[in-house]
């Protein structure tokens, strides 16, 4: 295989800050259509903001922090120019985060040398579409863990290219935070001491696998440099619909979520398994009063089987105007990609928690995670360490 990933860093940041310079330097949010934080600035970060906080949360955090509408259709219409500037090239293409895409090369380039003209003229194109405030940076090797990695090591306008013969050599030192993998299992390899990927390349397999599971064990392969993903074109067919299964008519908004929450775990599954979270979903309700309303969630990063995704959904549904009970249901997940490394948020805490949660997030910026607290996810797992997991708390 030969692919090439070019990427934009903080390309909505960037784009907000092209067309309103006076924000630069400045600790600044943007906010999507769902009131949650998309992109933050340096500045922002620093002070504890994160993607997916609510208005609200980054304020406590940062009360200095601008907070700002996401030009949505701006940045899609910025987003769709740089994916056509790498489709001019003919290869297939298939498009990640925001600013980030893989391209295929194996039809053109399969040595550095090759892949080198390829890459420059690629770069040359985005550059040219985008302009000098969004210049890429692009990385190459033989799979796409590794290109990606790559593509973050490169300073913006230069290529970063990783021969089969010293990628072992080039993963070794990065930090096992490239690996999209969730935080808690995150939090326990560092428990172990675990902080490169080739500390976690070096573990037993057969021990990845038991204690991680199949993400696990796909997470060490990428480790090792042993990613066979194929770049699949961004266009693909979407699937079938799922009904989901309630007792109409109902008006329960509870008794819909977890339905519909019920019904989305298969496909979740299958994509966690992949290291892949969901993108994009539509909702389709019809009402026993013949009336419908469709809902199309976007995220601002792929999303697993996980408490965020759960709020957006449980959000949409109490927003939604109910013209009647609800007769039917069905859900479509129209867009997937691989999940963004390091993928933390922060979510309202119970007020009754206030002070234990804030003393815990004291204790956490100075000592690390050092509170922790049980949750059992699988009380019937054949396997006793599978069956509850240690949630950090102040995280």
């Amino acid at each position: 295989m030969s692919v090439a990933c070019c990427r934009v860093p903080n390309f909505l940041l960037r784009l907000t800050q092209r067309r309103h310079p006076e924000w630069a330097g400045r600790p600044l949010a943007l906010l999507g259509a769902d009131e949650q934080v998309w992109s933050v600035s340096p500045e922002a970060r620093l002070s504890g903001v994160r993607l997916q906080m609510d208005a609200r949360q980054a304020q406590m955090r940062c009360p200095d922090v601008l907070l700002r509408p996401l030009d949505l259709p701006a940045c899609q219409a910025e987003q769709h120019a740089l994916l056509g500037a790498l489709a001019r090239s003919g290869l297939p293409l298939e498009a990640q985060t925001w600013g980030t895409a893989y391209v295929d090369l194996h039809s053109v380039a399969r040595t550095v040398p090759a892949a080198q003209a390829v890459c420059q003229d690629l770069g040359k194109q985005v550059a040219a579409q985008l302009g000098a405030e969004l210049e890429p940076s692009i990385g190459w090797d033989t799979g796409k863990f590794t290109a990606r990695a790559a593509a973050g090591c490169a300073k913006p306008r230069r290529i970063c290219l990783v021969d089969s013969d010293r990628e072992a050599h080039f993963l070794i030192p990065l930090p096992i935070t490239l690996l999209p993998l969730p935080p808690l299992t995150l939090q326990q390899l560092d428990w172990l001491g675990i902080r490169t990927l080739g500390q976690f390349a070096s573990l037993p397999k057969m021990e990845v696998w038991r204690r991680f599971g199949p993400a696990g064990k796909l997470a060490q392969q990428w480790a090792l440099g042993q990613d066979r993903r194929p770049v699949c074109a961004t266009l693909k067919n979407i699937p079938e619909p799922l009904d989901v299964a309630i007792d109409p008519p109902t008006a329960v908004h509870d008794a819909v979520l977890e339905q519909l929450w019920a019904t989305l775990q298969p496909p979740l599954a299958e994509l966690a398994a992949r290291l892949e979270g969901c993108r994009r979903l539509r909702l389709e309700l019809s009402f026993s009063n013949a009336e419908s309303r469709t809902l199309d969630c976007a995220f601002v990063e792929p999303l697993g089987a996980g408490p965020q995704l759960r709020a957006r959904l449980s959000g949409e549904l109490q927003r939604l105007n109910w013209p009647a009970e609800l007769d039917r249901l069905r859900v479509t997940v129209l867009e997937s990609s691989e999940l963004v490394a390091r993928q933390l948020s922060l979510f309202a805490a119970d007020e009754s928690q206030a002070e234990i949660m804030t003393l815990a997030q004291n204790l956490a910026g100075r000592y690390g995670a050092v509170l922790h607290q049980a949750q059992v996810v699988h009380k019937t797992h054949p396997l006793f360490e599978r069956r509850s997991i240690f949630q950090a708390v102040g995280v």
